[in-house]
């Protein structure tokens, strides 16, 4: 039997399928139009076409690039003399005749009659947006902002950004100082990468401009950069020189009429490094309107011998408002204080998301350290190996996560003491006090120590003081696992959850695989097997209950007490993640009462 001739990485698609070219030709014939062939190989496919548009005496130019997996994904078509206000890439003269999301495409349209289907709608939508008709085109478009910005991304020095309050408005005066908070971020391919801030704008006077940006948390290293801005919309071209030559010539102007002013913003591009912000009004949000405020940053590196090269620096909008926007739950969280009592496989992963959705605080409580083979199943590699759990997981946060702060407590809970020559020296009061300050004062408390003993004091005490309490661990071989919370109101308790455990009645017992079990090289304890991409399944109900709880109301957090995880079926076979869900209800043996 001969084989399968399978399609080689360097057959074109038009030889693969050749009737698909043959249809998508016939299609551009049967509208009139004699597309020209300006590019036809290496799976790159490229025509050129005069297409004919009611309403104009002459026709329009486009060209009509095909994707190397037609038909698969979308073409690009380009109308390079055309110069119209939206739904056209300013640099590439591209149209967006479709939007970014995906499943848009129908694989099975000619491109020629997408593309005239397609235009006319465009077209409509500009006519109606010159004409005033903002609601015609509403409907013709999608409501989306159209910001300048973004057209640069590709076109920015690799690694490198600078981060400004995205709520801030365009400044009144024309030109100014600004203070760039700057950080070295060396990587593989830029070792000149860096992230900057643009922490505070002012005038030629070196008056505050608007309000002072930054993160709580600065880098150690961080310096302080005075570089300069112009108020100018900049032409639509790639070439960063060419932008500063715009710049340079727009200060020219304004030098004119305020020579002083200019020369000490001209001060700042001397020396080795400097920075030139081009501010312009921009699309922020969909209107009929520019209404918000662009950037553009421009950095000049110079040699030793006077040499100097500019790139163009990614701008990004980085404020508290521009960050949470994508998680509307964030702002009833940035109030709030959660203590995660271990920083383990469960309660690292747990802690880093709480972070992620915006707590305001996180007191990281642990005593262990990291270790090389805990990296299979905890948030941080190699740079955390023999780092304390705490202190690494703290520190990462308040790198990476600017709005959270993440404090690390080093403390193991109970540890009982046989010398008094071995407790701290400058004890002055009771054991338990700086525990119990860290428990008073928390919204939520999540346990993720495994630890049977951990569990039972801090249920009654959090019960005692009346703090929301969220337990969660998984079982031995990662064959199911539990996430429980008892609120101050709740009618049962940790104990109660563990005599209706005991009964595997009202509440299941999960699954466990003994098997799971190992002792690896070196250790003198005993751990279960199992990955990350298991454990996350505890981690991730955690949050989500903790995040309900601390929500206002915002975030559900679910109508049931315990959700118990089977991850394994009969015979340890691995099964899709299943939740239940139980209530918790007072127990006879219990009661519900205190210890």
């Amino acid at each position: 039997m001969a084989k399968h001739k399978e399609p080689r990485a360097d057959h074109d698609w038009w030889t693969l399928w050749p009737t698909v070219l043959n249809d998508e030709l016939a299609a551009f014939a049967r509208l009139g139009i004699t597309p020209r062939t300006i590019h036809k190989r290496n799976g790159v496919l490229i025509l050129e076409a005069d297409w004919p548009v009611q309403g104009l005496s002459a026709s329009m130019l486009l060209r009509i690039g095909y994707s190397p997996l037609h038909p698969f994904f979308r073409p690009a078509v380009a109308a390079p003399n055309a110069n119209f206000d939206r739904h056209q890439n300013p640099l590439t003269r591209e149209l967006c005749l479709l939007t970014q999301e995906a499943g848009q495409w129908n694989s099975n349209q000619l491109v020629a009659d997408f593309i005239q289907e397609r235009l006319d709608q465009l077209l409509r939508t500009l006519a109606a947006r010159n004409e005033g008709r903002w609601d015609d085109a509403a409907k013709l478009e999608e409501q989306v902002a159209d910001p300048l910005m973004p057209y640069f991304t590709g076109l920015a020095e690799d690694d490198s950004v600078i981060l400004f309050d995205g709520q801030a408005t365009l400044p009144a005066a024309r030109h100014g100082l600004m203070e760039v908070v700057y950080t070295g971020r060396e990587t593989w391919r830029n070792p000149a990468a860096f992230e900057g801030v643009v922490r505070q704008l002012k005038d030629s006077q070196g008056a505050s401009i608007g309000k002072r940006f930054g993160f709580p948390n600065e880098p150690k290293d961080a310096q302080v950069i005075t570089g300069r801005w112009v108020k100018f919309t900049p032409s639509p071209i790639t070439d960063a020189g060419e932008l500063l030559r715009l710049a340079e010539e727009e200060l020219g102007r304004h030098a004119v009429l305020q020579p002083g002013s200019v020369q000490k913003l001209n001060e700042t591009k001397q020396g080795p490094f400097s920075i030139t912000g081009i501010a312009f009004p921009d699309e922020a949000e969909y209107g009929s309107q520019k209404n918000g405020a662009g950037w553009l940053f421009l950095v000049t590196r110079r040699g030793p011998t006077g040499d100097a090269e500019t790139r163009l620096i990614l701008g990004e909008r980085a404020g508290k408002n521009d960050v949470f926007s994508r998680l509307p739950v964030a702002r009833s969280l940035l109030t709030k204080k959660v203590l995660v009592v271990g920083c383990g496989a469960i309660g690292g992963f747990a802690g880093l998301e709480l972070a992620r959705a915006g707590v305001g605080e996180i007191e990281i409580l642990d005593f262990d350290t990291v270790q090389p083979g805990n990296s299979l199943r905890w948030p941080l590699g190699r740079s955390a190996w023999g780092s304390a759990k705490s202190i690494a997981l703290a520190n990462f946060i308040a790198a990476n996560y600017p709005w959270t702060k993440a404090i690390a407590v080093g403390t193991k809970i109970g540890a009982a003491e046989t010398d008094p020559d071995r407790l701290p020296g400058d004890q002055k009061g009771h054991v338990l006090a700086p525990i119990f300050d860290l428990l008073r004062a928390a919204h939520v408390v999540v346990d993720a120590s495994a630890s049977p003993e951990v569990h039972l004091a801090l249920s009654h005490y959090c019960r005692r003081f009346r703090v929301p309490y969220v337990m969660g661990y998984a079982t031995l071989g990662l064959a199911g696992g539990i996430v429980a919370r008892h609120v101050p109101d709740s009618e049962g308790c940790f104990v109660c959850l563990q005599e209706h455990l005991k009964d595997n009645q009202e509440i299941p017992r999960p699954r466990v695989d003994d098997a799971g079990i190992v002792i690896p090289v070196g250790c003198n304890a005993p751990t279960f097997t199992g990955g990350g991409f298991d454990l996350q399944e505890i981690s991730l109900e955690i949050v989500r209950t903790a995040v309900g709880l601390l929500s206002d109301g915002t975030y559900d957090p679910g109508g049931w007490e315990v959700a118990v995880l089977t991850l394994k079926g009969d015979g340890g076979v691995r099964m899709l993640p299943h939740w239940e869900g139980y209530q918790c209800p007072a127990h006879p043996r219990c009661c519900g009462a205190t210890l």
